[in-house]
């Protein structure tokens, strides 16, 4: 399934500048404080479910996530996998549309307008969803080292 699954999952990494597990998990929980969303945190791990979240969620996309503390060369990092079901069905959108165009001729423009559209969102959605989630858990974790730096 990993061969697959890449095209609705998003997987990064946060270095951690030496935090503690539990200042990390504690830095992070604002994030998931949103209406419909559960959070669970057991073993080095916070797990989070959502349920119809709120368009204002910055993390409205991913229904599922997984955020782990793990060691790396460099120091422990928090690892990430974040699960998203609009990025799947914008994968799986251009196909009918591009069947479709190649099947009737007389919908040839709009099938492939479509699917180029679907395509680009997906594209586009796979890039930007991945740079804001990372960019929010930076952000989130960052204060604690900015404060530290400037003490």
């Amino acid at each position: 399934m990993r061969a697959i699954d890449w095209i609705w999952h998003v997987r990064g990494s946060v270095p951690l500048d030496g935090q503690r597990p539990q200042d990390v998990f504690d830095a992070l929980s604002p994030v998931f404080a949103e209406r419909g969303t559960t959070l669970q945190q057991a073993d080095g791990a916070l797990v989070f479910h959502k349920d119809n979240p709120d368009s204002q969620d910055k993390l409205a996309s991913f229904e599922t996530g997984r955020l782990e503390i793990s060691e790396a060369e460099d120091g422990p990092i928090l690892r990430y996998d974040l699960t998203s079901h609009p990025l799947l069905w914008c994968f799986i959108a251009p196909a009918p549309f591009a069947a479709l165009a190649f099947a009737v001729d007389s919908l040839r423009i709009q099938g492939y307008s479509f699917a180029g559209i679907f395509a680009a969102l997906y594209l586009a959605g796979r890039w930007i969803e991945h740079r804001n989630a990372n960019k929010l858990f930076r952000s989130r974790l960052a204060p604690a080292s900015v404060e530290a730096a400037l003490a």
